[in-house]
């Protein structure tokens, strides 16, 4: 039977759980979730199958950069920045009056009501973030 060396622990495998990469960290991913990207180093010992696991550091938490996230964000125009490209847009061709601006009402109270929720909730993070308090790094920062 397969041994697993992994964080100083040795785990038994059947010879078919063990018999690739793949296969290992399939079974023991949903125990050991930091084995994704971990290195594997086989070598026998005496007729006996010695699988080393060291895992590799990586990204803690989330695991896309936040340029992925940005990419596959949905697209959004803030409906307050469509408004006003649009008042803009009457505005430049002189058609900016009270005739036109009165069926718009409706559409300004909807976007001036979601510009204040989106300013509130700014406001919010911003003061927790000043109040939070500092919590040091447990591995140095590459670049600095």
């Amino acid at each position: 039977m397969p041994k697993i060396l992994l964080e100083g622990q040795e785990i038994i495998l059947t010879p078919e759980q063990a018999a690739t990469d793949q296969a290992i960290t399939d079974t023991l991913l949903p125990f050991y979730p930091d084995i994704a990207n971990a290195d594997f180093k086989r070598t026998e010992n005496e007729g006996e199958t010695l699988i080393e696991i060291v895992k590799r550091p990586g990204t803690k938490g989330n695991t896309q950069t936040p340029w992925q996230i940005w990419q596959n964000a949905p697209e959004y125009i803030n409906p307050v920045i469509l408004l006003a490209v649009q008042l803009k847009a009457l505005e430049i061709q002189g058609g900016l009056t009270l005739e036109t601006l009165i069926p718009l009402q409706p559409t300004l109270q909807d976007v001036t009501h979601v510009g204040e929720k989106a300013s509130t909730e700014t406001r919010r993070a911003t003061s927790a973030l000043k109040s939070a308090s500092p919590i040091p790094a447990q591995t140095p920062l590459l670049g600095f």
